[in-house]
């Protein structure tokens, strides 16, 4: 067996007490040479430490005999889920400690606008299950989307949230969105969390692999698996996804990555989840929104142009700003 590196294994050594001297028949009486025998050697106990100074990694089935051999043993330095622990950017939660002060909307602004995301996030057999809202910058897009993200935890409805930010490098680029994704994914469910782990342990570089090919390992692939087990009820699993400030992600061609991604791994799968993604109305995501052949996102998505003008408590009950004008059977019910 390898030993991991850094380990070395204690030796033990078993010391029997001397024995005692065996008499001579001619120093005692008959009786007494009848009745003695050898003095049994003292065995010792000796308690060892076999991994000195080691840590993070587990032992599984060990035997050590005297011979100081070691027997069928497995020494797995970090399974899955650690290791997609340590490819997460903790810093992009919504109610991560690096966004103790991050902006929300005050109770008497946005009313109208909040109160529609949370119903078409609650609507989960509405027709369209992505909303991209787009807006210069101080419309109120991550005000908004901290917001919504407060209330859905609440409601147990948020599956999970990422809040790019150009200044923080470990939340302005790809690198880890999928893998913090999917672990707030997993931390809903056992099965989900395991299942997403193995996948991990089945592919270890999946952290270098292409962004589509993660989202299918991490995310759709152990979700279909847990859902066709039994083990996890997509009808009330936590099903909203919230990504804030996709112009905070460096590249446009990695914004475009991710939309596109978005696309073909959970619209167009059969999976839960409704997705609401925030952004300055950059090249990337107003193409893929464009009512043109290359318009990839314009048919399966809700758009909604927060101007930076926009009066929240102004808003008219005769339009909603998701689905157009309201029917008036809409109103009534």
């Amino acid at each position: 067996m390898e030993k991991p590196e850094g380990l070395t294994v204690a030796k033990a050594t078993l010391v029997s007490a001397p024995e005692a001297p065996t008499p001579s028949f001619a120093d005692v009486g008959p009786s007494t040479a009848a009745t003695h025998r050898r003095t049994p050697p003292i065995e010792h106990t000796a308690t060892v430490s076999v991994f000195p100074h080691a840590q993070n990694f587990r032992v599984n089935r060990m035997h050590v005999d005297s011979s100081q051999h070691v027997y069928n043993t497995q020494v797995t330095r970090m399974n899955g889920w650690d290791k997609l622990l340590d490819n997460i950017a903790s810093n992009a939660l919504h109610d991560s400690s690096a966004r103790f002060d991050a902006p929300k909307c005050d109770e008497d602004t946005h009313v109208e606008i909040t109160k529609e995301l949370v119903d078409w996030i609650q609507d989960r057999e509405g027709p369209k299950r992505l909303l991209c809202m787009t807006g210069a910058a101080g419309a109120g897009k991550s005000a908004l989307q901290q917001t919504i993200a407060e209330e859905c935890s609440d409601s147990n409805t948020l599956g999970s949230a990422f809040f790019f930010s150009a200044a923080d490098p470990t939340r302005n680029n790809l690198s880890c969105i999928v893998p913090t994704i999917a672990c707030q994914l997993g931390l809903h469910n056992p099965a989900l969390r395991d299942a997403i782990g193995k996948a991990v342990e089945d592919n270890p570089l999946i952290f270098k692999k292409r962004l589509g090919t993660q989202m299918e390992s991490l995310i759709v692939t152990p979700f279909q698996r847990v859902c066709e087990s039994g083990r996890l009820d997509s009808s009330t699993f936590p099903h909203a996804i919230l990504i804030d400030g996709l112009d905070e992600c460096s590249g446009e061609d990695n914004q475009e990555e991710l939309l596109s991604t978005v696309k073909h791994c959970l619209l167009d799968k059969d999976l839960p989840f409704r997705i609401f993604i925030t952004s300055r109305p950059e090249w990337a995501i107003r193409t893929a929104l464009d009512n043109e052949p290359e318009g990839y996102l314009y048919q399966p998505a809700y758009h909604i142009k927060l101007s930076d003008m926009y009066d929240a408590t102004a808003a008219t009950a005769e339009r909603s700003l998701i689905y157009g004008p309201r029917r008036e059977t809409s109103r009534s019910s």
